[in-house]
């Protein structure tokens, strides 16, 4: 028959609080061990990832510093914006014209007389129809031949480039013929082709710009006509409202007009694109330069420390940024081949850039080309301090380096976990066995106790002492 035992019985002790505290008792300092190191690797690893994300923003700068067209920029102004809108590339020069909106360029529209409603028939025959030398022709059939079948017919013809719709006013419905495109050379003609079974007068739609006024049985509604303006006194015209060869890298939209009036049309160096480029260079810099001075920082009074301090490659990385920012550019304008020089300085104190506004925009407007050997080429100043940055950030560079040593490092710590967890079962099982031993034991000893003094009590002369 099989001995049932209780744990703690023989001896009365709490033998399984006593083995979950001795187990604890292991446990606590080697876990807290294991946390501490654990949280310092993940805060390290957290610190590198977001200085790895400051050193790409500050790439970025780099790289718009870098851009060979940024320093060829140039920008187009003028002086009434509701006439005009201009634009200009780098192959514009810089100077000043003289402008004059005079005419809208225009599409050529035809419209018929008035007929009684939209089913008016007009006539059969063939309508061949020409616009700017391409032509189409449709066939009108009887009882095909009322405005709305005309319109449709016109409409669905291949390269057509004409667009036919009804008017209905006071006087009726009248068809109305719409160039697709505006300019002088869009004008429309249109031929009347018809037989001897002509149900109507098909002829009515015919037009011929070039032709007799008498001859012309469509209604001009409006001409043909290019877009007009004058520049430094010569005139100039184009078919569609938008001027692109008048001045070389200069795009001009003609949006209204105002004949007779002259406005100015400026184009000047992009300044401005160059004055962000070198604005969001220094934001990025300092960015970068107050994560740095956070990761790295001690208080001696609280002894806080920055979760990079004294961190090798930070501080590597640290002091050669501050080297490279001060450092003289070769072959840039001797008065122009420092960051000094252009109103840019360091501040010594907390390691942050600091921008004189007024120098550097005066330098921009007066010395514009000299930014370009500044900031870009292989040598300038964007380009050396990208590729002290792309050592750390490239794949794996320094920082991936650093990075995959404490995701190891976090690895191993779950490693260890787990081989603590197994040896602290082991330890637990090994406690049980020894107190469940120690519990029978002090069972058969209480036992043994308890019958010798049963036996002495029923020995002649023994007496129990009173209690």
């Amino acid at each position: 028959m099989a001995q049932i035992t209780s744990s703690g019985i023989g001896s009365g002790l709490d033998i399984s609080g006593l083995v979950s505290q001795l187990v604890q008792a292991e446990r606590t300092p080697q876990e807290t061990r294991l946390n501490t190191n654990e949280i310092r690797a993940q805060s390290r690893l957290s610190a590198f990832g977001g200085l790895k994300s400051s050193l790409s923003s500050f790439q970025g700068a780099l790289t718009k510093l870098q851009e060979a067209g940024l320093y060829q920029g140039r920008e187009a102004s003028v002086s009434d914006e509701a006439l005009f809108k201009v634009s200009a590339d780098s192959d514009a020069a810089v100077g000043s014209y003289s402008i004059q909106a005079e005419k809208l360029a225009s599409r050529h529209k035809l419209a018929s007389v008035a007929f009684i409603n939209d089913d008016a028939a007009i006539g059969t025959g063939t309508l061949s129809i020409s616009v700017n030398g391409k032509s189409f022709s449709v066939d009108i059939a009887t009882g095909s031949d009322s405005l709305t079948s005309v319109r449709d017919a016109v409409n669905s013809a291949s390269d057509n480039g004409v667009t036919a719709s009804i008017i209905r006013e006071q006087n009726g419905s009248r068809l109305v013929f719409t160039a697709a495109e505006t300019g002088a050379a869009n004008a429309i003609t249109i031929t009347a082709s018809v037989d001897g079974s002509d149900t109507g007068d098909l002829t009515q739609l015919n037009f011929d710009p070039e032709g007799l006024p008498a001859d012309n049985k469509l209604l001009e509604q409006q001409a043909a006509a290019d877009a007009e303006l004058t520049i430094d006194g010569f005139t100039a015209v184009s078919p569609n409202n938008v001027f692109s060869s008048v001045v070389d890298g200069v795009t001009i939209t003609l949006l209204d007009t105002n004949p007779g009036v002259s406005e100015s049309l400026d184009v000047n160096l992009d300044t401005d694109a160059v004055r962000n480029a070198v604005t969001q260079f220094v934001n990025a810099y300092n960015t970068l330069r107050t994560n740095l001075n956070n990761l790295t920082a001690y208080d001696p009074e609280t002894g806080k420390a920055g979760l990079l301090q004294g961190d090798s490659t930070t501080s590597r990385l640290s002091n050669q940024l501050r080297q490279m920012l001060n450092e003289t550019v070769s072959g840039a304008d001797a008065d122009l081949d420092t960051l000094a020089e252009i109103g840019i300085t360091t501040n010594f104190e907390t390691g942050r850039l600091e921008t004189d506004s007024d120098k550097l925009n005066g330098l921009i407007a007066s010395n514009f080309d000299d930014f370009a050997a500044l900031f870009s080429g292989d040598n300038g100043i964007a380009a050396r301090l990208d590729a002290v940055a792309d050592v750390y950030t490239r794949f794996e560079g320094i920082l991936d380096t650093r990075t995959d040593g404490l995701q190891k490092q976090i690895d191993r710590i779950s490693d260890q976990r787990i081989m603590l967890d197994k040896r602290l079962a082991v330890i637990e099982a090994r406690y049980l066995q020894q107190f469940t031993a120690l519990d029978a034991l002090l069972g058969e000893l209480n036992q043994t106790s308890s019958f010798l003094t049963s036996q002495l009590a029923n020995l002649p002369g023994f007496t129990r002492e009173k209690k």
